[in-house]
């Protein structure tokens, strides 16, 4: 396989999107560095289940560090970032300092390496649906990429100063950047969260034992290789664009009984199995036209149905392998 000229970065490898987008990445034959403050690539491995293949460099940072981020771009060439390291919602809640200094310093951090390094150095960052705040702030509940942030969380608000930073760094450097705006991420890796729920209940289904999702009403749901590959065509069409552009990534509205029943057509009897509480998620679930596939290209999107099936597929595999047990309810 020649060899490509891109070199990725991509941060907060050990997470769910980022091990999904190292493997891919990887299945192009593009060269990747994986970093993460911990080592642990146990979702990289869920995801490849014993793939053959390229391997991903692996190095150990903490974004909070000005020099080390620096000194890691300019050093490995790197031609790509893709900045997915963070503290989760729960997180920044239970320490704020710290959430601070990871989600927004950590950020800034990034930009200044790219600064330093030159070039056209193309940059996805994570941002989040919870910039937008509960539903009821947006009329019929309905959010667009233009709508207005309205943060009710730490979480939130990093991720819209994450927003703004990068359009002062557009203004006052011409750094190029798009950041992505995820609502619910479901598939193998997603074990962490609130969130995680609908993906832990494929789990259990998968391996027979029953779980109890923690909310009701509908949510938006992406599947997670396909939020990955948005993220790495974002970080490809911002690379000498000079602008900061922020994008909804696109989903299939469901309800969680619909979505227990997307399960049941997979595995006939599951349905009961699965139960949840009876209060909805503060987190908007429609979702106006997204301008993603303007600004980055085609990006997939495929059928919810699909997606469950070859989640629920991969946790039997994955069961059978002994590489993944259920989680408790």
């Amino acid at each position: 396989m020649p060899t490509s000229p891109e070199r990725f970065l991509v941060t907060g490898a050990a997470g769910c999107i980022g091990a999904w987008a190292v493997r891919l990445l990887l299945d192009e034959g593009v060269p990747v560095v994986a970093t993460d403050l911990s080592p642990d690539l146990r979702r990289f491995e869920l995801i490849s289940q014993g793939q053959a293949g390229q391997q991903p460099d692996f190095a150990t940072l903490d974004v909070t560090s000005a020099r080390d981020v620096a000194a890691l771009v300019a050093d490995r060439g790197i031609t790509h970032v893709v900045h997915l390291a963070g503290l989760q919602l729960p997180f920044c809640a239970a320490d704020p300092p710290l959430g601070a200094m990871v989600n927004v310093v950590g950020t800034v951090n990034v930009f200044e390496a790219i600064r330093a390094a030159g070039g056209p150095i193309g940059l996805a960052l994570a941002s989040s649906a919870a910039v937008f705040g509960k539903p009821g702030g947006h009329p019929a509940g309905v959010v667009a990429d233009n709508s207005p942030l309205l943060p009710d969380s730490f979480y939130g608000v990093y991720k819209a100063a994450n927003e703004g930073t990068a359009k002062a760094y557009s203004a006052q450097h011409g750094i190029g950047s798009i950041a992505l705006r995820p609502f619910i991420v479901y598939g193998l890796g997603r074990d962490q969260g609130m969130t995680s729920d609908p993906t832990k209940a494929m789990l259990a289904t998968a391996a027979g034992v029953p779980f109890r999702i923690k909310f009701s009403g509908s949510m938006l749901l992406t599947y997670a290789p396909d939020c990955a590959r948005a993220f790495i065509a974002s970080a490809r069409a911002a690379a000498g664009s000079g602008e900061a552009v922020s994008l909804n990534v696109p989903g299939h509205r469901v309800s969680v009984p619909a979505l227990a029943g997307l399960i049941e057509d997979v595995l006939p009897g599951s349905g009961r199995l699965i139960t949840w509480d009876d209060h909805p998620l503060p987190v908007p679930s429609v979702l106006a036209a997204p301008a993603i596939h303007d600004a980055v290209g085609p990006v997939p999107n495929i059928p919810l149905a699909e997606g469950v099936r070859e989640t629920v597929k991969g946790f039997q595999d994955a069961l059978a392998a002994g590489l993944v047990s259920p989680m408790p309810s």
